[in-house]
């Protein structure tokens, strides 16, 4: 925990791990976003067999 502390406290690298964390997250949501994209497409599908 102390060295988390120091690594807060020195700030030399902070703008790294945060542009990182930004890009991990942005990553995670673009996925999250075209994944929910395919599952209302293959509905539709599965709605349009279903009625045939």
């Amino acid at each position: 925990m102390n060295y988390f502390i120091n690594f807060i406290k020195s700030e030399d690298h902070f703008s790294y791990v945060l542009s990182s964390y930004l890009i991990v997250f942005l990553i995670i949501f673009l996925i999250f976003i075209f994944s929910n994209i395919k599952t209302k497409r293959l509905e539709k599908e599965l709605i349009n067999l279903s009625k045939k």
